[in-house]
């Protein structure tokens, strides 16, 4: 990756999301888009399914925090529903819902995001993220994985601790999965675009142009 990027891609590699890399336009019916996750998450998988000792891959974990002035319900519901993304995100032009589900009992969701990434020398990067995540909306925290090329992954476990009635730590656990020539740019990349995501978040739900609404609610119980 060149880190002249990770500011532009921030939505990559900050949302949990599967990468699968296009260069044109966001012109896919739903049917294709379908598609595209199904394929993409089975080599995520795959590749999963490999122990790390043969997959020949680095490993680096990292948490992050911050404190949001807002209650715990609200700053789940409002932080975990990815279609609040779009807005905090420059780049992030709209998200896909594929499927709801639910996986070993907890509300799923699977969707791509759609993004317009500048580079340098003025090109736009077209670029689709598949992505799963996986709520529990009862101990306030979600579950998101990303797969990469060349075999990077990214696991997160995101926590909501109410500190008192009116504020609320967002804690990421990140864990980075990389061949050793990638690592060390992998996860400081990952780690500088999820605090530039949180900051976007915590300033959102502060100053009232995020509210909890009907629809996070029903997407974290599965509804």
């Amino acid at each position: 990756m060149n880190k002249s990027w990770i500011p532009a891609v921030s939505f990559v590699m900050a949302m949990g999301a599967t990468t699968a890399f296009t260069r044109g336009a966001h012109a896919e019916t739903q049917q294709q888009y379908v598609q595209t996750w199904d394929s993409t998450w089975a080599t995520y998988e795959a590749e999963e399914a490999i122990p790390l000792a043969e997959r020949g891959v680095d490993v680096q974990s990292q948490s992050i925090s911050i404190v949001i002035n807002a209650p715990v319900e609200d700053v789940f519901g409002i932080y975990s529903n990815v279609f609040n993304a779009v807005g905090i995100n420059p780049d992030l032009d709209s998200v896909v819902r594929i499927r709801q589900t639910f996986t070993g009992g907890y509300p799923t969701l699977d969707f791509i995001a759609l993004e317009s990434i500048p580079l340098p020398g003025g090109t736009i990067l077209q670029e689709q993220t598949v992505a799963q995540y996986r709520f529990n909306d009862l101990e306030h925290y979600y579950d998101a994985d990303s797969y990469d090329v060349p075999g990077i992954i990214t696991h997160q476990h995101v926590t909501f601790t109410a500190i008192d009635c009116t504020h609320t730590q967002v804690t990421e656990n990140l864990t980075f999965e990389a061949p050793p020539i990638y690592i060390a740019e992998t996860a400081e990349g990952g780690v500088y675009a999820h605090e530039l995501v949180q900051a976007g978040f915590k300033a959102a739900i502060e100053s009232g142009a995020l509210h909890l609404t009907l629809a996070d609610i029903l997407l974290e119980a599965g509804l």
